[in-house]
């Protein structure tokens, strides 16, 4: 074990004391003494507090499950592309502040792999934030009454990721849907995002009040977007039930 080893241990612990008097110190000792405890015992408190550090991240992103791309079957849903969904958990877009559109039917695993990506940020050191359509016009509207809007902007403008589940879900009002806009405007600048939808991109603009504030948010969603179709059987109802053609009008209830 090499001085410089330790001496990089100790300024990734902030110990930059130690790390300038080491050579001070094994100069007094005639560098008898063995580091290979020493570098072990600091390791061991690197990996604590990085590990410490991720699950704080992940528990701040309030994500709403933990999910993996190992837990994910891909071979149930052909139609995924899953060469181009792994190429997206490299991050790489993150670091362009791009957006990653999941469009597409219910239950083919948009969310799973959205949140699959949003850990995968939070562990390689990303902060992330975590919400849904309708949660989000739930804390714009709390805020607001709670007169805490620029502490709820500063938290979710200081992620580098975020992940808006459901999006066309709910409708917004004439201030939320402003207040919206202008986190949809100052995002591209600073994050990137990976937002998810059920609903036909046409009918997006009516969860807008106002039409010329729907055209302008939708313009920068697909601002530089990467767009996966998700198609297919229902991964949610995977082994639960088989999903069969009924004629509702012949059926009883």
């Amino acid at each position: 074990m090499t001085p410089e080893t330790v001496r990089q241990q100790l300024q990734n612990l902030r110990l930059n004391h130690s790390s300038q008097a080491l050579e001070d110190v094994l100069t007094r000792h005639k560098k008898a003494v063995s580091l290979g405890w020493l570098s072990e015992l600091l390791q061991l408190e690197i990996d604590q507090r990085r590990d410490a550090q991720i699950r704080a991240r992940i528990k701040a992103a309030s994500f709403p499950e933990i999910t993996t791309f190992e837990g994910f079957d891909f071979s149930f849903n052909p139609h995924l592309n899953e060469e181009h969904l792994r190429s997206l958990a490299t991050l790489k877009f993150i670091e362009q502040n791009q957006i990653a559109l999941f469009l597409g039917q219910p239950g083919t695993g948009k969310t799973h792999i959205a949140v699959s990506i949003g850990v995968l940020a939070a562990t390689a050191g990303f902060k992330v934030f975590s919400t849904s359509a309708k949660r989000l016009n739930q804390q714009l509207v709390l805020a607001r009454a709670r007169n805490t809007l620029d502490d709820l902007f500063r938290k979710i403008l200081s992620a580098r990721l975020w992940i808006l589940d459901d999006w066309g879900m709910v409708s917004f009002e004439r201030q939320v849907s402003e207040e919206i806009f202008d986190l949809l405007d100052r995002r591209k600048h600073s994050s990137a995002m990976i937002l998810t939808s059920n609903r036909d991109v046409a009918e997006w603009p009516q969860i807008f009040p106002e039409p010329v504030l729907a055209g302008s948010a939708i313009d920068r969603i697909f601002d530089r977007a990467d767009i996966t179709i998700f198609e297919g059987k229902s991964y949610r109802l995977k082994g639960r039930i088989n999903v069969k053609d009924v004629d509702l009008k012949n059926s009883t209830p």
